[in-house]
């Protein structure tokens, strides 16, 4: 299982799907602070 998990975190990445950012957080329209910053569209 945890070689599934790495395999679909690698291709949400390699996609950007999913951007990690943890030196320079990303906002959020809340005002919350995120180092990663996920695409729904």
């Amino acid at each position: 299982m945890d070689s599934l998990k790495k395999v679909f975190a690698s291709k949400l990445l390699k996609v950007k799907a999913i951007k990690l950012q943890p030196e320079n957080p990303f906002t959020w329209a809340s005002g919350w602070k995120s180092p990663f910053y996920c695409d729904n569209r």
